[in-house]
């Protein structure tokens, strides 16, 4: 398959035209859309232009089941349920309910879409973290009833406050090994569970995921032990890996995101597929230092590269150029 060259896009209804015009004028060849921005019009637009549709298919993290769901709040280790963090509202990944409705979310792309949409990438596919910061916080997750069932093999029930802070340190200071290994293992399950299912449905499909840009030298192996992405385990389920290389996000130089494709390379058997930063966060992002992170992220992956996202191109006619010669010299 031809290397990639694409953006996350969420499409603004008020600025649809600026952003259209800026991804036709980029050279794109791929997009990656939110599954809740889908639309029939913007699909068949697209397939006019021969892109390659990917859907965006968060998993464990969303406001809207939270408020389906209560009991979808992940609990941390202080025996605490986690709240929202600015944007970003956890949801726990072994919830019953949470699982059910994003399959079903799922099944209704595919039968309502069909051969408009090429593949799925898997999105929150981890335990709950707002990691797009240079240090953050670290927290042990989940202990809701539904995850402590599991964990033990016993019927669900529930734990009283003291009970479970009894639990939770029996967990983190006799058990801490087993736990990783269980919660890695909980992720993997659910990511083959849909490769499953779209073998059955859409055997066709590119299934990738998002990954956290994380060696295991960073933080402690927080990738695995905090989040439970284990990408040799993952990597044998998905076709893609993209790694979420925002290197300003993350306090890094631009020279780090090869270190990040090659360690995840040498770790998995998928694709390596970057996707890097456009966006001005923390402070400005400069049409240079995009360049520099293009160099890098397509020297250091034979599968392409994505942006994310396409609005800021769009503000910025400078970046727009940078990413259409980068796209016009290694257009697949």
């Amino acid at each position: 398959m031809p290397p990639i060259h694409g953006f996350y896009w969420s499409p603004s209804p008020a600025h649809l035209e600026a952003e259209w015009n800026a991804f036709v004028q980029s050279g794109a060849s791929s997009v990656v859309l939110p599954v809740h921005t889908l639309t029939e019009a913007l699909l068949e637009r697209l397939q006019q232009r021969s892109a390659t549709v990917y859907v965006d298919l968060p998993l464990f993290a969303g406001a809207d089941l939270r408020v389906s769901f209560p009991d979808s709040a992940p609990v941390d280790e202080y025996g605490s349920a986690m709240g929202a963090d600015e944007w970003y509202v956890p949801l726990c990944p072994n919830n019953a309910r949470v699982r059910a409705h994003r399959f079903a979310n799922l099944r209704s792309v595919l039968e309502r879409y069909e051969d408009a949409v090429h593949g799925i990438w898997l999105d929150f596919v981890r335990y709950p973290l707002r990691w797009e910061v240079p240090q953050p916080n670290l927290v042990q997750t989940c202990f809701c009833d539904q995850c402590l069932a599991l964990f033990f093999a016993h019927p669900l029930r529930e734990y009283v406050v003291d009970e479970r802070t009894t639990v939770i340190r029996s967990i983190l200071y006799e058990h801490l090994d087993t736990w990783i290994e269980w919660k890695c293992q909980r992720i993997a399950r659910f990511v083959q569970d849909i490769r499953d299912f779209l073998r059955t449905q859409r055997p066709d499909l590119r299934l990738g995921l998002f990954a956290l840009p994380w060696r295991l030298s960073d933080h402690n192996a927080a990738i695995r032990a905090i989040v439970g992405q284990d990408v040799a385990l993952l990597g044998r389920r998905v076709d893609v890996i993209s790694p979420m290389v925002y290197h300003r996000l993350c306090g890094q130089s631009p020279t780090w995101i090869a270190d990040v494709v090659e360690e995840m390379r040498t770790r998995s058997c998928a694709d390596i597929l970057p996707i890097i930063q456009t966006i001005d966060a923390p402070g400005s992002l400069s049409a240079a230092d995009l360049r520099r992170a293009l160099e890098i992220a397509r020297a250091s992956s034979d599968q392409g590269v994505l942006l994310f996202d396409l609005s800021a191109v769009v503000r910025d006619p400078d970046k727009l150029a940078v990413v259409r010669k980068a796209f016009d010299g290694g257009r697949g």
